[in-house]
Parts: structure tokens; sequence; C-alpha cells
């Protein structure tokens, strides 16, 4: 025990040790100050600016291009490079100078040649050098000043893309001549043999004179082609045999026979190269592949390029963007696009650059669009500017109804499952959008479809023709436990949704309806009419479907007054005489899709009255990017028509409303009422601000808040419609619809709403308890106090909690005599359902009609019934396709309201 250590006292505490440590914390404190001050005191060494980069001549590029002859394969007639290409030219050298990133928009046609691009570049490269004295073995004669290169990448890269170079032939006799001037300076300045390949190469083009090896003679191999002035090549995998310089030249004629050091054609030494990456790649291991910078890479967004990158190519695009400036940091972006919604999205979100600061803006990239009337590169010398006539009135008609609410679901479920990065499910979800939308957009039921084609086609062809309007794979798939999908689908529930609005389908469309209400006038007008469908099968199923119903219908089609026709109808009549194309007054567009709605508006010529019909999402989207496509447009008819779309399409779908109208045959109770006397009070009973009173001339006076949506009959249609508008838009001679006591007394024998309301809350009484069985505890009381602190504050007893979740009882009634078992105020309720995991439309929903509607104050149930009824006034398509049973009904209410539209004879605020 003797020898053991003691520790009275803690280790290193003595007044030695610590003074010790003391004076080191002061001798570090001092060389840490030194060390500061030595740093502060010195200069740092200059850097050296980088160098100035080299500044390609636009103009000088864009004559030399316009010197050069061009003909289209097998012609000889000259011909230039159309505008389009010019404005993509001018673009590309820009980047090239700066080494920054730009947006091109070619619209409406896009099937843009990226490779085209680089080859008319290459083109202006050598036709731009000066041209100096050179002495060649001793004899002074004319040559060139050494060429800009032209080096870029391409992405994502397709064989296909070429298409249009290949229809471009350059005259072998400027080409041939300008590369033979450089071709002497690099034999007296001993040049890079790369370059004084590629000289040599082109400069026999000279000696074609359209002689194949066959020994005949062809015009297509007088001139070599745009497609093989430029050799390209992936940076680092192997090659193809018809992307060497001069391939389709040399393995036809005898020119090939020459003998060269093909040096031009090696990516790691040529001056003239297309480096080519496909989307299949790995995009990092091919750029580091490329040993000098290339001069820009033009990033090919078109609707070909993104269906190569897939669903998520805004993220493929950005994280080839991004790996860009990592390893070639001075090379510029050149993207092209077709589609307003992705130019504005590569402006901000794949080529913009973020500002510094927490609350900093994305300043996007430089951009413009470009008119392409005309999709080749190449167009006539004599061509002349269209006039543009026409469309000086536009109208637009949708519907909503479960076809879009379900859409709405669907996008919701990809989003979700692209954020888990479940690519294969959030595809399969973004199929189902497309299945659905097409389906609801038939002028038939899928019934009398799936008929028709049968009848038309033998029943392979009608198996496949189907396939596309079938969700039964895709919703076993989203079903699939196996899958990850199955557990968001699970949540939401939306398959469920969407097998359901499916079977409504095969018995009735929207499209069906709407369309009926359009040809209408069309039956009895004096001037033409022409209905444009996507396809001509459409088209055809449309005219069987309509003409029982229409009997005239027939005799207008056989005698040319009504034309029905697929999407290049348009075209068919707009390249008759003038006199003849003049007598189409009208043209109907069925269903078109976003895209092909704006490239209407860029025809030279289009009837006076336009008609487009399609869903509401599809009218709200379109309407968007018509706006911010005016925007970059310059002040013309195109950007006229295009505003007066967007006004109008934005007008209707506010009109239509967001409803889903179901009915069925029971009647309603007796106890569901309004006030008495004339006051219709749809304020709902809570605060008193913000009200507004609106005095009708027949005595009557409505009650509302400023957003509360009140139903007026369209003076500007043509038949009896009814629109939905905010009360605060109501004004002094609008005709009102007051859904009010008459009203609802004569409407319910007809349609029933109420029903709806205790579907709805049975639905939410089973929701709440199978969400409640899976919150975490042992017992009901620990699960009660688990969702009561899922609430949060202000707290609530798990006594008043209980009430909610006790649903047995309420199960086992009868429809008619369930009460719901819900918080009272909306505050409560959105958090009682949030804390079990309802989403926030869904229990927007229960709140409306499991809650509102079955609640004792009268005046509230009322409203529900004003709600319900306002959905089948305004978007009476979507009623009467997911109730085509019921279709006779809701003519019936339609009809009935007509007889209380009263008009609007005053005006005021309410304020308390």
């Amino acid at each position: 025990m003797a020898g053991r250590r003691r520790f009275n006292n803690a280790p290193k505490t003595s007044l030695e040790q610590l003074a010790r440590q003391r004076q080191i914390q002061i001798d570090k404190r001092k060389a840490i100050a030194l060390a500061m001050a030595r740093k502060a005191s010195s200069v740092p060494a200059a850097t050296p600016p980088p160098p100035p980069r080299h500044q390609r001549n636009i103009d000088r590029y864009l004559t030399a291009i316009d010197e050069a002859h061009f003909h289209r394969t097998g012609s000889v007639e000259d011909v230039e490079i159309s505008t389009v290409y010019r404005e993509l030219v001018r673009s590309a050298i820009e980047v090239m100078n700066s080494g920054s990133d730009q947006v091109v928009m070619s619209w409406p046609l896009s099937q843009t040649c990226p490779s085209g691009i680089i080859a008319l570049l290459a083109l202006g490269a050598v036709g731009s050098a000066e041209q100096i004295s050179s002495v060649v073995k001793g004899v002074a004669t004319n040559t060139r000043e050494r060429a800009d290169g032209v080096r870029g990448v391409l992405y994502p890269y397709a064989r296909s893309t070429h298409a249009p170079a290949r229809e471009v032939q350059v005259d072998r006799d400027w080409i041939g001549t300008v590369n033979f001037d450089h071709l002497k300076r690099a034999l007296s300045e001993n040049e890079e043999p790369a370059l004084k390949d590629y000289h040599q190469v082109l400069s026999r083009v000279r000696s074609l004179n359209g002689r194949a090896t066959d020994g005949h003679t062809y015009a297509e191999f007088e001139h070599p082609i745009l497609d093989e002035i430029v050799p390209h090549a992936p940076p680092k995998d192997d090659r193809s045999s018809n992307s060497e310089l001069l391939w389709r030249t040399r393995s036809k004629t005898d020119i090939g026979k020459q003998a060269r050091t093909e040096d031009a054609d090696d990516p790691s030494k040529a001056h003239f190269f297309v480096y080519t990456i496909r989307e299949r790649d790995r995009f990092r291991v091919q750029l580091l592949a490329v040993r000098d910078a290339p001069h820009l890479m033009i990033l090919d967004l078109s609707r070909a390029g993104r269906g190569r990158l897939g669903w998520n190519w805004q993220k493929r695009a950005k994280e080839a963007v991004d790996c860009l400036r990592e390893v070639h940091p001075d090379t510029g972006v050149l993207a092209i696009t077709d589609d307003p919604w992705t130019y504005r999205a590569t402006k901000f979100d794949i080529l913009g650059t973020p500002t510094p600061g927490r609350k900093g803006r994305t300043q996007p990239a430089k951009s413009k669009v470009v008119l392409a009337s005309e999709s080749a590169i190449i167009e006539d010398r004599k061509h002349e500017r269209p006039t543009y006539v026409g469309a000086t009135k536009i109208k637009v008609d949708g519907f909503f109804g479960d076809t879009d609410r379900t859409i709405e679901k669907l996008r919701g479920l990809a989003n979700r499952l692209n954020d888990q990065s479940d690519a294969e499910g959030a595809s399969t979800a973004r199929a189902l959008i497309a299945t659905v939308r097409r389906s609801a957009c038939l002028p038939g039921s899928l019934t009398a479809f799936s008929r028709f084609l049968e009848e038309e086609t033998t029943m392979a062809m009608a198996a496949d023709l189907l396939a596309q309007y079938r969700v039964g794979g895709a919703v076993a798939s989203l079903r699939d436990p196996r899958n990850l999908a199955s557990q968001a689908e699970a949540e939401s529930e939306t398959t469920a949704d969407v097998t359901a609005i499916m079977k409504v389908l095969e018995r009735a469309t929207p499209m069906a309806s709407l369309l009926d209400d359009a040809i209408k006038p069309a039956l009895r007008s004096s001037s033409m009419t022409l209905v444009i469908f996507r396809k001509d099968m459409i088209a055809e199923f449309a005219q069987v479907e309509m003409t029982p119903r229409y009997p005239k219908l027939a005799e207008r089609i056989e005698s040319g007054m009504i034309r029905m026709g697929g999407d290049r109808v348009l075209s068919t009549i707009a390249d008759l005489p003038s006199s003849a194309r003049n007598q189409f007054k009208r043209a109907i567009l069925v269903a078109p899709t976003r895209p092909s709605i704006l490239a209407l508006f860029a025809e030279s010529w289009l009837p006076e009255n336009i008609v487009i019909l399609a869903d509401a999402d599809t009218l709200a989207f379109a309407a968007k990017d018509a706006l911010r496509l005016a925007e970059e447009l310059p002040d013309g008819p195109i950007a006229k028509r295009l505003r007066e779309f967007s006004r109008a399409a934005d007008k209707r779908v506010s009109e239509i409303g967001r409803h889903a109208v179901q009915l069925d045959g029971l009647a309603p109770p007796e106890d569901v009422e309004y006030s008495a006397g004339n006051v219709l009070d749809l304020s709902g009973g809570r605060s008193d601000k913000g009200l507004i009173e609106i005095s009708m001339n027949n005595g009557q006076r409505v009650i509302a808040r400023k957003s509360t949506q009140i139903v007026l009959r369209n003076a500007g249609a043509a038949t009896t419609a009814f629109i939905e508008v905010p009360a605060s838009k109501v004004r002094s001679g609008d005709e009102v619809c007051v859904i009010g006591p008459a009203f609802v007394e004569r409407a319910r024998t007809i349609v029933n709403v109420r029903a709806k309301a205790a579907e709805e809350i049975r639905e939410y009484h089973l929701q709440v308890r199978n969400r409640f069985a899976r919150v975490e505890g042992s017992s009901i009381a620990e699960r009660l106090r688990n969702v009561v602190d899922a609430m949060g504050t202000p707290k609530i007893p798990t006594v008043t909690a209980r009430y909610w979740v006790d649903l047995d009882p309420e199960l086992e009634k009868a429809s008619h005599e369930v009460v719901p078992h819900a918080p009272h105020d909306r505050d409560t309720f959105l958090r009682f359902t949030g804390a079990l995991g309802i989403g926030a439309t869904l229990a927007d929903n229960f709140w409306l009609w499991a809650v509102v509607a079955q609640r004792s104050h009268r005046m509230r149930a009322g409203n529900l019934f004003h709600d319900a009824f306002r959905g089948i006034l305004v978007d009476p398509h979507s009623a009467i396709a997911e109730n085509s049973g019921r279709s006779d009904d809701i003519r019936s209410l339609r009809a009935l309201a007509e007889e209380h539209v009263a008009t609007v004879a005053g005006i005021r605020s309410l304020v308390v």
C-alpha cells in the first residue's frame, strides 16, 4: 500500500503547472498575432490576367456562309440558309466568343440539326479567313490566313439528328477553292498535319462531276453534302463508318482512292470536329477524353432530345452542364428548345446563375426566340415573309370534373415518387395521366370507340390501338407491393380514382358533349366549318358517333360544308386558292395538345373564328405558355393571337370552376332549407367582415363574401350558358342565377346532392378509423395521446379526441342517420386530419361535404346545395359524362336555372 500514488488533488493543478499552462497560451496568441500581422503587411503577388478570348467576326462568318452556294440534294437550283439557322449560327458564335450560355427557342417548327449548325460554323470559319499572299515553292500565290477551329460537343446525341444536313449540298467549286487556298498556305508554312489533311481532302471536291464508281452519273454526287464536311465521333468510344470526313462522297466516287493522313478524323488532333455524347454514355468520362476544351456545347432540349433524356431530363441536363463547367469551364453552352415551358426552365433552372445571399434570385441565361416557319436548313432565295390573316375571334370551352381532379392526384403521386427516386413509378403515373386525358378527350365513349375499331379494322389492330386507352397494367404496377410506388399509392388511393373514372368514360366522355354543343351552329351556318382532330382515325370515329344524333351532319359533310380531319387538314385548306379557303369561316379544334394549340397561332392563314375544345388542365397550362411566348415575340399578329387566346382560356377556366359532380337517385331529406324571405345568405355564418350584398331587380338579395363564386348567365354565348365569377366582380346589369329556396325546392326533386354528403361522411369515418389504427401505440389511450401531441397547440383534451375516433357505431347506421364525429371548427379539423396523415386536398373535401353539409345549422346545408348546383350549371359536360344515366335530369336542371335568372340592380358592401 505504501507504493501507491495518492490522489489528494487533481492532476496538473499545482501552481507551477498552472503558470506553465498560462505561459504556453500566451506564446500561442503571440505567434498567431505575429502571423496575422505578417500576412496583412505582405503584398500578394499580382495574378496575371487570363489571356483574352479569341473573338470571331460574326458578320464575316455570315457573309462567308451567304457566299457559299447551296442546293437541295439532287437539284441544281441555288438556295440559301434559312432565317432560323442564321440566328442559330449567330448565337453559336456569340457563345464561342464569350464562353457564356444562351438559350434559343425555335418555334413553332423545331426539327433543328445540331451537327448542321457546327458544319455551317466550319464553312463560315474557312470562308471568313483573310486573303493573303504566300510563297509556295518559290512562287507567290494568293492564300488565306489560318482559319478558326470549330470543335463542338453534342448532347444528347442521336444519329437521326443528321437527317436535315444530308438534304443540303454545298457547292463544290466554292468549298474546293476556299480550302485549296488554305492548303497552299499550309504547304508553305509547314502547317499541323490535322489541319493540312482537312483542307487537302475538301479541296479535292472540285473534281466531282457526279460520276459514281458504278460508271453512272448522279446529280446527288456532284457536290458534297453538309453532313460530311465535319467529322464526328464519340470522344472515347469507337466511331461509325459514316462519320469520317467526306464519308458519303468517298464511298460512292473515286475521290476516296487518293492518299491522306486521316489526322482530320482523329478526335484528339482535329481542328474541326463534332464530339457526340449519347444519353446512355457516362458524360464525365466522355468529356474528360476531350483533350483541349471544345469551343461550345450544343444542348439539344427539343422534344426529341428531351425524349432521349427521359422524364428527368431537367436533372440530367443540369448535371451535364455542371460537369462541363467543372471539366472545361471556358466552354459555353447553346441550348436549343422548342417549347415555352422548356425554354423558361432552361433559362432559369438549367443555365441560370444563382446570385449570392439567402434571398438571392437566379439570374437567367441570355435567351431569344426565333420564328421557324420552315424546319429545313435551307429555303428558296425568293422566300417571302408570310402575311397573317384570320383568327379575329377566339373562343375557348372545356371541362374539369373528376377527370382533371384525377389527373391532379396522379400528378401529385408522380411528384412524390420522383422525390423518393422511384423513376419507374413516376413514369407509370405520368403514363396514366396521358391515358386518362386521352380517353376523356375522345368524341365518344370508350365502349363505342372499341366497337368502331373492331368494325373498321381487324381484331389484332383494334387490340393494339386500344392498348393506349387501357390502365389495367399501370394500375397493377402501382399497386404491386414489391414496388416502392405501392406505399405512396396506398396513402392517396389514386389508382382507385383512376379505375372509377375509366369506368365512367366507358359510358360517356365530356368531350362528346362539348363537341355536340360546338357543332350545332355549323349545322345551320351558310359558311364552311373545319373540325380538326388529332388524327384522321379519331375524326372518322366522331363522324360515325355524331351522324345518328344529327342526321343533317352527313349532308353537310357530303356537300363539303363541314370538313373533318386530322392535324394536317388545316394545311391542306391553307394551300387552296384564297377564293376557296376563305369560304371556311370557322375552325373547331377538338382536344389539341398544348404545343399544337400554340403552334396553331403561328399559321399565316386561319379562319376568322377559332373554337378550341380541351380539358381545363390543358387550357390552363397552354394559356400560361401563350402569355410567356407572346412576351418573348415582337409585337405583331402572332403575339396578338397568343394574348387573345391566353385571355380567353384563363377566363373560361375560371368560369368552369373546379367541380366534381356526382348524383344519385335518393331524394334529399326534408330538413335542408334556406332562410325564409328573399335573402340568400352565402356567407356561411362565420365572420361578418368583408361581406357584399347583391340586390336584384325582383327584390331578391344575395349576401356573400368577396371570394364566393356566383353563377351568371353568359350573355356573350350563342346558346344558354352559365359561368361563375367571384362576388367581387359582379356588376350592375349582370344576370345572376339565384339558387335560392324556390330553385332548390324544385331542383332537389330532380337531383340529389345531400346523398353525396352522406357518402362522403361514410368515407371520412373509414379513413379516420383506418389511419388511427396505424398510429403508434399499444392502446387506444396511447394512440390518442400521440394524435393529440401531433396536433400541436392549442392542446385538445383526449376525451374530446376520443369522440372523433369512436366510429364503429356510426359505420353500422344507415346512410341517412350517420352523424359526423369530427371537430366543428376548420382549424382543429385540419390539424386533426393532418395528424392522421390525410392530405390537405382530401381534408378540404371532407370538410365541405362531411362536416359542413351535416351541421345542424340549416343555412350552411343550403349553401352546400348552392355549391353543388353551381358545379352542374357551369361545368355541364363533365356532369353529363360522369352521370351519363342522368343527362336528362341535368338538362332539366339547366332549363330550370333559366327561370331563376335575375338582373343585378345594385351592389353594396356590408361594413360591420
